[in-house]
């Protein structure tokens, strides 16, 4: 008896020790199923969905990078309530893609459109007013999958019966953006043909259909736009802003030399306010981004740090990332400043603002095997990066911090002054980081 009494007590006991602890194996069964019924409600409307898809279809998401989601959930009609739209691709039929919209009547989802897209890939996909009618449209950027032919541009408008395809226009890069200031979205769309032609156009909707603001003619010899990035440009002392477009180009297709163009619209003409290559010219792809989040989009420039210059090969040398700001007439300003390894692609820094200028790397350092930062004037050193093999690092590395794992290499650092760093790169490979988690939107 004693033995069956001290099974009985013991569980009680530690069932009482759980609940003194915080811890309770019993929940509001209500909570326990929220989760579950809104799931099965996702899943009974991708089953809903599927059904009306052909056999050999299958769901897409767009190339976007903030895009994870195959069903998108937006109040197309503006009637307070969403709509659920998907995109689906059909390999075997001429039209590649197509795209359907779906509403929740008595509870349940119902199809209420099937409309055409073009092409093989569903490049880009944006839900905005472009209409100027208080509806949000669809916005969609269509390719073959391949360099060799032009991308297409779809918006669709949506009334909560039909879908009318309200633009169709080729392109090579758009942004959507209020280039005029009026309020009001407008689109502009990059068309590049190397060696050919390279005109910038801004369209906005008007008495029914897009109408062209204006056209912009670049230079011809761009290989490539890889990064377009549309808003502010310029804040003055005042608080006044001019919005517009940084893009960033490459040269060729070999190598990475690059430069920055900045594009605003100005009494209603398209403007390009820096001397492009004088001024933004590179070695490498880097990217125009707000680094310091102050709303104002800031370009980056390569300078080798002071004493670094006479070095022939460009690979030897641990390039300074210097990012500035337009200065609202034809130059630029210095705004933040950081050292970027290109090999294993890092971020150290950013550095002070009142280093720029002020700080090096010691000529004796050696790239890929350890980097001494010091300060001009004094030879002070303030920070060090040292590169270690996976041996050489768990055996010993004493008080050096860890700052980046590779397949090659952990590097590590010290520093001795005060400054933040940035190990935050969207060049990184996913061999060499962990992948950077995406903003998830109102969807799937």
């Amino acid at each position: 008896m004693l033995v069956k009494r001290y099974w009985i007590y013991v569980p009680a006991a530690l069932f009482l020790m759980l609940l003194l602890s915080g811890c309770s194996f019993i929940s509001d069964p209500v909570l326990m199923m929220k989760t579950p019924q809104l799931s099965a409600e996702k899943e009974s409307l991708r089953s809903i969905v599927m059904s009306q898809m052909p056999e050999d279809a299958s769901l897409i998401r767009s190339n976007e990078e903030d895009d994870t989601n195959v069903i998108h959930f937006v109040d197309l009609d503006n009637d307070g309530v969403n709509e659920a739209i998907v995109f689906y691709e059909t390999p075997d039929q001429t039209i590649g893609i197509h795209g359907m919209i779906f509403k929740k009547i008595n509870e349940n989802w119902v199809k209420q459109v099937t409309f055409d897209g073009v092409g093989k890939v569903l490049e880009s996909l944006y839900f905005k007013d472009m209409t100027n009618d208080g509806r949000v449209d669809i916005v969609a950027g269509f390719s073959m999958g391949n360099e060799g032919t032009q991308n297409r541009i779809f918006i669709y408008s949506y009334n909560g019966k039909s879908v009318e395809r309200v633009l169709e226009h080729p392109y090579t890069n758009f942004v959507i953006s209020d280039m005029n200031k009026d309020h009001i979205n407008d689109l502009t769309i990059v068309e590049l043909k190397h060696g050919e032609s390279n005109f910038i156009t801004t369209f906005q909707y008007d008495d029914g259909s897009f109408l062209e603001l204006d056209r912009l003619e670049m230079k011809p010899y761009i290989y490539d736009y890889y990064n377009i990035v549309a808003g502010k440009v310029f804040v003055d002392q005042e608080g006044n802003s001019i919005d517009g477009i940084v893009l960033d180009a490459t040269l060729s297709s070999v190598g990475d030399a690059s430069f920055t163009s900045v594009i605003i619209m100005q009494d209603g003409k398209l403007k390009s306010v820096i001397p492009e290559q004088t001024q933004t010219y590179r070695n490498y792809r880097v990217y125009s981004e707000d680094i310091n989040n102050d709303g104002i989009i800031e370009i980056p420039l390569l300078n080798p740090p002071i004493g670094w210059s006479f070095f022939k090969n460009q690979d030897d040398i641990p390039y300074f990332c210097s990012y500035y700001q337009w200065d609202g007439k034809n130059g630029l300003k210095f705004v933040k400043e950081k050292y970027h390894d290109f090999k294993y692609d890092f971020d150290f820094g950013f550095f002070p603002p009142q280093w720029h200028n002020k700080i090096t790397v010691d000529t004796k350092s050696q790239m890929n095997k350890y980097l001494r930062f010091v300060m001009i004037d004094s030879g002070k050193t303030v920070a060090e990066i040292k590169f270690f093999s996976s041996y050489e690092w768990e055996k010993q590395h004493d008080d050096w911090k860890y700052l980046l794992r590779t397949s090659e290499k952990v590097i590590a650092y010290k520093k001795s002054a005060d400054f933040d760093l940035n190990n935050n790169n969207k060049n990184k490979t996913n061999k060499d980081v962990a992948p950077i988690e995406r903003k998830d939107k109102q969807s799937e």
